[in-house]
């Protein structure tokens, strides 16, 4: 009995001085943080808006593919702190993403809102352009016409957000994007 606890003793003491990597393995070794890709790249360009909206697309940057995938072609408003909880909630109900999304914050108390949505389609490269937008106070309406653009012959799968802030003084609009595609 005494041998087993000494031979245990000896092997808990070796392996505490054992290096995990020579020093040429970790010179080579394997990169500490791993990126992963999402949806919204973080470099995105710009997209001439009316001046009532501000691109907002990189709210959205935590939801992952497979999420927005699921989502796609659906017009989403949301107008408070509380709708933006139950929006990422739902996302993460899809069970679509390997980790719980990540939550990025909008500013609400101002009164402004986030419309937007995911469009998919193949091609080298993909891009939402507005065609129109029409704002209509007597009717509390706001209309925004999308065309979403694939081009070239690749057969890559794309999908691209398009989410904008609506300005403070369209509180309790109706929001409403049509996409041609």
């Amino acid at each position: 009995m005494r041998w087993l606890w000494i031979s245990s003793l000896i092997g808990l003491l070796a392996a505490c001085n054992l290096s995990p990597f020579t020093a040429e393995e970790a010179a080579v070794g394997t990169p500490v943080h791993v990126v992963l890709p999402s949806v919204t790249p973080q470099n995105i360009p710009p997209i001439p808006l009316p001046p009532e909206l501000t691109d907002e697309r990189h709210i959205m940057s935590g939801i992952c593919y497979e999420a927005a995938y699921a989502m796609h072609d659906h017009v989403y408003v949301i107008r408070d702190a509380i709708g933006h909880i139950e929006f990422y909630g739902d996302a993460d109900a899809l069970g679509a993403c390997r980790w719980p999304v990540e939550r990025n914050p909008y500013d609400f108390e101002t009164g402004r809102a986030l419309a937007g949505l995911w469009s998919y389609g193949t091609g080298c490269t993909a891009r939402h352009d507005i065609i129109d937008s029409v704002r209509d106070d007597a009717n509390r309406t706001y209309s925004l016409r999308l065309r979403f653009v694939t081009e070239g012959d690749c057969d890559y799968e794309l999908l691209r957000p398009f989410w904008v802030g609506l300005s403070e003084d369209m509180q309790g609009y109706d929001i409403q994007i049509v996409v041609d595609q």
